[in-house]
């Protein structure tokens, strides 16, 4: 088992493989660039993966670090206005409240529902 850094940076590095692999799956996702939905969705799944909580500063892991990793890998050419973009979105739904935390009731009803409806149809 990695320990402090090496564990961070593991841990970093699988979950910006599955937030670019989620984002991946949407159809013409090349498009979503600038898509603030996108942005939203992204920096939700970063919310619900990572618990800085109870956490040394050292320990904690920076969750805008990650968004700006999944849209460099994804988007190859950023250019330092679009990175300023995404920040100031990323800001946006931070200051508005649109990035939290569901519920852990939410998410398995959601959860055990989607599965369902794939199963029936």
């Amino acid at each position: 088992m990695p320990k402090n850094s090496l564990a961070k940076s593991s841990k970093t590095h699988a979950l910006v493989d599955k937030v670019i692999e989620k984002l991946g799956s949407i159809p013409n996702y090349l498009e979503l660039r600038n898509n603030i939905e996108a942005i939203k969705m992204c920096c939700i799944m970063v919310e619900h993966a990572v618990n800085n909580s109870g956490k040394k500063d050292k320990e904690r892991i920076n969750k805008a670090d990650i968004i700006f990793q999944v849209w460099t890998r994804t988007f190859n050419s950023m250019t330092p206005v679009e990175i300023k973009t995404l920040s100031s979105h990323i800001d946006y739904l931070w200051e508005n409240g649109q990035i939290k935390k569901k519920g852990i009731w939410s998410v398995i009803k959601h959860s055990v529902c989607d599965w369902a409806l794939r199963r029936i149809l």
